[in-house]
């Protein structure tokens, strides 16, 4: 059977794509199996202290890390996707009751109102979800069923982000509820907490807006510019579309992360970091337009959940044994004095960011 040219251009795009050398391609993201966790929010302390020591191991050498088999089921995360290209298709009329408010974080973004670089246009469709309450969400006659997806599935999240808190917990050498107190007030709407879900579309992009070639400081579009996150950790689910890039601690050079089917990537967030003195580093990254023809031609979607302690947490100092793994340095003590002022300074700066990517 023959095929068209236009046929084998897209299968021999397809192919490259498949081909295409990545961080996981190579094996250099670690993969941390939560089979035996799910997203109890008190699942069995041995479990929790071995996760906690893999998650430490992969932060701190990696930034990032693959989480598998965390419970989540994939038809969620489609059902979400779905909605989401539901209300990016609604009237610009009946999309603007929700847009983002200038002193909340709740809201639809439409492309260019949050900006990371500001030397190229941003093509992506955000929907930040900060409460699970049904009066800040598409109404039922317009997206139907996005209160009911949403709503489970930032479920699923928090209480994931609840158990990686313990695992940490653990690996810091405190207990496991010590993190958990920090953070109490996530998605709880009463703005003591600023974590968010976020629901993320990247629409197609023509070849004649970007021309043959896609990266460089020339091209006038991207899809999310160079950042860093700034709150404790941020969990990302992808569906198959590529562009995630990241530049791992200590190099300039991005390099693509790749895709595992099922998969929830981890990564470490400034604040974070800064609470560590960097020894589990927050990693920049970028989404960007993909090379191919074909590959440019399919929209993207992602689910991100960014974990953030509450405004007015004690954050507690980390202890000395708090390495579980002899390679790293061990954490510099502080007294809560200069401690607070650091973690004040760090607050400090995420305010600041907020500010400038949404001016």
């Amino acid at each position: 059977m023959s095929v068209s040219e236009s046929e084998h251009n897209q299968l021999t795009t397809t192919m490259a794509a498949q081909q295409e050398e990545t961080l996981l391609s190579r094996c250099e993201i670690p993969i941390i199996d939560l089979a035996h966790i799910g997203t109890d929010v008190c699942p069995m302390k041995s479990v929790v202290r071995r996760i906690g020591q893999q998650l430490f191991s992969a932060l701190s050498t990696k930034g990032l890390a693959m989480l598998v088999n965390h419970g989540i089921a994939e038809e969620k995360l489609k059902a979400m996707y779905s909605d989401l290209d539901n209300f990016c298709a609604l009237p610009e009329g009946c999309q603007a009751q929700y847009l983002r408010k200038p002193d909340s974080n709740h809201g639809y973004l439409r492309p260019g109102m949050e900006q990371f670089d500001t030397t190229k246009k941003e093509l992506r469709h955000c929907y930040n979800i900060t409460t699970l309450s049904p009066a800040a969400m598409p109404a039922q006659e317009e997206v139907p069923e996005f209160t009911q997806h949403a709503f489970p599935l930032a479920h699923d999240l928090t209480n994931l982000s609840k158990v990686l808190l313990q695992a940490l917990a653990y690996a810091f050498g405190l207990t496991p509820a010590t993190l958990l107190a920090c953070h109490s007030g996530m998605l709880q709407g009463d703005g003591s907490n600023p974590s968010a879900m976020r629901l993320l579309y990247y629409p197609p992009v023509p070849p004649e807006d970007v021309g043959p070639c896609c990266q460089g400081d020339g091209v006038p579009y991207t899809r999310c510019g160079a950042h860093a996150d700034s709150g404790t950790f941020t969990l990302l689910a992808q569906d198959s579309e590529g562009g995630l890039e990241v530049k791992l601690n200590g190099s300039d050079k991005w390099q693509a992360v790749g895709h595992l089917p099922g998969a929830i990537l981890v990564q470490t967030g400034q604040l974070l970091a800064a609470w560590t003195t960097n020894l589990l580093p927050a990693l920049m990254h970028r989404v960007v337009v993909p090379s191919g023809t074909y590959a440019r031609a399919r929209g993207r979607h992602c689910v991100a959940f960014f974990c953030h302690p509450d405004k007015d947490a004690a954050l507690p100092t980390l202890p000395l044994r708090a390495a579980p793994i002899p390679a790293p340095p061990t954490f510099t003590p502080h007294t809560h004095l200069t401690f607070h002022h650091r973690l004040l300074n760090a607050a400090h700066h995420i305010q600041k960011r907020f500010r400038e990517t949404y001016a």
